[in-house]
């Protein structure tokens, strides 16, 4: 945009751009406003860690355990098609959990090659990336997984965190004690649940829902407590249907799940925390 100044000289209204690193003054790819290099943008993170893990802890990975226990509950009253609705959303929240704990894992995992915060915004679960993360719970001992997490065992808290008095240090021990605990059962399922997982994660952005497939020539099908759920696939000229049920023991269940896996997550920044003094 141009404008005409003062004295009848054209003035560009465009915002300047810089080649420099707002931070440290190195030469950059030109840009608008405030920018970092990449070695600043890694600091500037690293800086910020603990107030995003603690906001993440208290915050983010609570709310799909509220928006899922507020769904199971409307479950009872609700009519048939709706109850479909609040079921297939209580899925989405497992299946949202059991991604962000993967990217926490994974992010702590590869704490000395990246930013926590980098590494966990940047997750995307697909079958590698589920696969890996079932494994490397399921293959490991807990000394091995604390090491890989960066966390002291429960015996080895009060020596690993003499900064904490002895209430925080059994606060520390416990805590990675049920992180253990619940890292095991929320992957207890093996290979096949960690693909499926992957699976409906992928398909999830591109599906819809509907109340049956009655309508579909072809489709399965579904049980009467059944929410379909229909993904379109272009490569195969098809569209597939898969089925949810909407019984409250089911949904239930599910729930239970995602409260394993929210208070896994939350233990794993708790303990981190805590054991290096942040």
């Amino acid at each position: 945009m141009v404008g005409e100044g003062a004295r009848g000289y054209l003035v560009s209204n465009y915002p300047a751009y810089d080649d420099h690193c707002s931070d440290c003054g190195d030469a950059i790819e030109p840009h608008s406003g405030d920018a970092r290099c990449p070695a600043c943008f890694d600091r500037y993170l690293s800086d910020i860690e603990p107030g995003f893990l603690e906001s993440y802890r208290q915050f983010g990975c609570r709310s799909r355990l509220v928006l899922a226990e507020t769904c199971l509950r409307g479950l009872v009253l609700e009519s048939p098609p709706h109850r479909k609705v609040l079921a297939m959303t209580i899925f989405e929240q497992y299946v949202g959990s059991m991604s962000d704990l993967a990217a926490l894992f994974t992010a702590f995992r590869n704490r000395e090659n990246a930013p926590l915060m980098r590494s966990f915004l940047e997750y995307r679960l697909d079958t590698t990336s589920a696969l890996r993360f079932f494994e490397d719970v399921r293959n490991a001992s807990d000394a091995e997984l604390c090491y890989l997490l960066g966390l002291p065992l429960p015996a080895t808290a009060a020596a690993v965190a003499p900064h904490l008095d002895s209430d925080d240090q059994r606060q520390l021990a416990i805590a990675v004690h049920h992180l253990m605990l619940d890292l095991r059962k929320a992957t207890d399922q093996g290979d096949e649940a960690a693909m499926a997982l992957a699976q409906f994660a992928g398909q999830a952005g591109g599906a819809i829902i509907a109340n049956d497939a009655k309508w579909l020539d072809g489709a399965a099908r579904l049980t009467p407590d059944q929410v379909a759920l229909l993904v379109f696939d272009s490569r195969r000229r098809a569209i597939h249907v898969q089925g949810l049920s909407a019984d409250e023991g089911v949904m239930g269940n599910v729930v239970d799940a995602i409260d394993t896996v929210t208070r896994a997550a939350s233990n794993l920044i708790y303990a981190y925390l805590q054991a290096n003094d942040l």
